[in-house]
């Protein structure tokens, strides 16, 4: 992925000792916004809520070969609001942004924070343990669903999805058997 570095940023990142945090957004039926500071960080307009429940990032691998990019993230669990936010909502191809910030000693972003990982969410799954209990978030670049078959089926049930009591489609197997394509 090619990308801009501020030149504040890029002096910072030149220094022998940096420090650093990772700004996260997560567009669910509410947006999320995190950040594992030790403190509240404000950017874009935006405030990423300092969060013990971001337990983890996952590594992002790019590479100059054509494939799916994925980043996984874990949340706690504990904390009910992700659990309701991914039980109760339509979470499938949200976007998840990632970003990296450096800050300086008073905690200000020096420059302008990295785009780490630009993604849509894939899935997630929720492991109840005895003494915790995780939600792993699996983001995919946008090419996640280019093969994807999208539209409807020419079948009752997919009519009935969208029309219900129509039988318009309830014949529709039968109509293409007749079908002679390219033949005399």
């Amino acid at each position: 992925m090619s990308r801009s570095i501020n030149a504040s940023t890029l002096a910072e990142i030149e220094k022998d000792a940096v420090k650093m945090s990772h700004l996260l957004e997560l567009h669910l039926s509410t947006s999320v916004y995190l950040t594992d500071a030790g403190f509240d960080i404000s950017y874009g307009g935006n405030t990423y809520t300092a969060s013990s429940h971001l337990l983890e990032i996952g590594t992002v691998n790019e590479s100059s070969d054509v494939r799916v990019g994925t980043l996984s993230v874990t949340l706690s669990g504990v904390e009910q609001t992700f659990t309701a936010a991914f039980l109760g909502s339509a979470y499938i191809n949200k976007q998840a942004i990632l970003y990296r910030a450096f800050l300086d000693a008073s905690g200000a972003i020096i420059g302008t924070p990295i785009l780490v990982y630009d993604g849509r969410i894939d899935g997630y799954d929720l492991n109840e343990g005895k003494n915790d209990s995780r939600i792993t978030v699996d983001i995919a670049s946008h090419w996640s669903d280019f093969e994807k078959k999208s539209g409807r089926y020419t079948n009752p049930n997919s009519q009935s999805l969208f029309f219900t009591g129509d039988k318009g489609f309830d014949f529709a197997a039968n109509s293409v058997k007749d079908l002679k394509w390219g033949r005399k």
